[in-house]
């Protein structure tokens, strides 16, 4: 988002196109500047990147059922490939490279044209090299082994092209979720028909979205060099578009194989697969293992014992409901970050003070949760006597204020709602994106498990310490 700052603030047209030619320069080197324009990404970070390395030919040997003489053969045809096209590539990166000393004589039109000249040779040629490669590939195959051709063509596709998602739930490949269930073989093989169509489902979502990317490429570039946020934005929203197929398509692979596998092997699954899919919606809950620990205390009464499960029961029901919430919020604003970063992104280089944080149905369903945790600590709690607190383990002498909300005084200052991240805009300012920071990490010097820490917080995980407490939020 910084590089978007800078070109929204330069105004030299000279400038602009300086920053385009770095900009390309930077999606060469593989480097994050170019696809963080106007809130999201396009193709360019995969143009230099081979299609085929050596360490896919697990992905040939499993796909094809190669017989041992055949690995030899396709382990020197990877090499090929792999010289091939790093002679290639290494070709197109020495003729861009003068691009810099050219944008600084020529006008905007002759410098997109000078870019896209070579980036669309270069795209032909790999597209060759990958083609020549895979007719080498099954000139090795007999029959049986080319019927799977398909197969192979989904897997080195998912292997590619997944970890390019940007949405919650856009990049988990479910094929290898099955695997990680470890279903009965009977269970699999009645799960065999939906894995199948999820494999096809998905792969047709991923070539729309993956040529959708490439095909981005140059308006991009043309966005970039003219400062055109507007035309920039809504190229992204449509990319947006794309990647939302491709988080349909794994949704619907989830319900599907989910209910193929049974009842004994389905919720299993689908607990890994929505774990992969929203990590910062269903990483480990911190009351659970409060339950646990006070369902240890040796000196818990029947009736206590009681209260408690029923009370862990209806925690779970409404931590199902919340989570439920926080998913569908995440995927209800994501498909719409391009234009809310670019938007903080103009008013941070405007001098503008502005807030870093999730969308506000985000935060909203985030705060939700955290009320709920404390919440449920509070009336778990509540059921122990003071001796049965203290016996809990790192549990402090006397229940704290924060962990009962029925025990706040009247005008006490509430803990705030979602990330209070707050930066003034400055040039050159690293701003950062807060989806790719792990749910929970703690954004001040504080480390989880130091001494720091422990003062800071009871035995039961809520903090006491109301700065540190409003840090962690979401």
């Amino acid at each position: 988002m910084t590089s978007l700052i800078r070109c929204l603030t330069l105004p030299s047209i000279r400038t602009r196109l300086a920053v385009t030619a770095i900009a390309v320069g930077c999606a060469l080197t593989g480097t994050p500047t170019a696809e963080a324009q106007f809130g999201g990404r396009s193709g360019m970070a995969s143009m230099f990147t081979p299609d085929f390395l050596p360490r896919d030919l697990p992905i040939f040997v499993d796909a094809l059922s190669l017989e041992e003489w055949q690995r030899p053969v396709l382990e020197v045809l990877l090499q090929d490939y792999d010289a091939n096209f790093t002679t290639a590539a290494d070709g197109v990166r020495s003729k861009m490279a003068s691009f810099k000393d050219i944008a600084a004589g020529a006008n905007a039109e002759r410098v997109i044209e000078l870019i896209s000249e070579p980036l669309v040779a270069w795209t032909a040629e790999k597209k060759k090299l990958r083609e020549d490669f895979l007719a080498g590939v099954r000139g090795t195959l007999g029959d049986t082994q080319v019927e799977n051709w398909p197969r192979l063509e989904r897997a080195l596709l998912r292997e590619k092209s997944l970890p390019l998602g940007e949405l919650s739930g856009e990049s988990v490949d479910l094929t290898i979720v099955v695997r990680e269930t470890q279903p009965s073989p009977l269970a699999l093989d009645a799960a065999r028909g939906a894995i199948d169509q999820y494999e096809i489902a998905l792969h047709e979502a991923l070539s729309t979205r993956d040529a959708a990317l490439d095909n981005a490429i140059a308006p991009l570039l043309k966005a970039m060099s003219n400062s055109d946020a507007n035309s920039g934005v809504a190229m992204q929203e449509s990319l947006m578009q794309k990647r939302v197929l491709v988080r349909d398509a794994q949704d619907a692979g989830i319900a599907a194989i989910r209910d193929a596998l049974g009842a004994e092997y389905g919720a299993e699954f689908e607990r890994r697969a929505m774990q992969k899919a929203f990590p910062q919606v269903f990483r480990p809950d911190p009351v659970t293992p409060v339950f646990e620990a006070v369902m240890a205390l040796p000196d818990l009464t029947d009736d206590q014992k009681k209260q408690v499960a029923e009370l862990k029961i209806q925690f779970d029901e409404e931590l199902r409901t919340v989570r439920g919430e926080l998913v569908a919020a995440f995927k209800s604003t994501e498909p719409n970050e391009p234009r809310r970063r670019t938007e903080l992104a103009r008013q941070k280089a405007e001098g503008a003070t502005v807030r870093i944080g999730d969308a506000q149905p985000v935060e909203q369903a985030k705060k939700a949760r955290e009320d709920l945790f404390e919440k449920y600590r509070a009336l778990l709690v509540g059921l122990l006597s003071p001796e049965q607190r203290d016996a809990l383990p790192g549990a402090q002498k006397e229940m704290p204020e924060a962990a009962n909300p029925a025990m706040l005084k009247p005008g006490a200052a509430q803990p705030s709602d979602g990330t209070e991240q707050i930066e003034q805009g400055a040039p050159g300012n690293n701003d950062t994106n807060p989806r790719n920071v792990p749910e929970g990490e703690k954004p001040s010097s504080t480390k989880p498990g130091s001494a720091a820490d422990s003062a800071a917080t009871n035995g039961f995980g809520v903090n006491n310490n109301p700065i540190v407490k409003q840090r962690r939020r979401g």
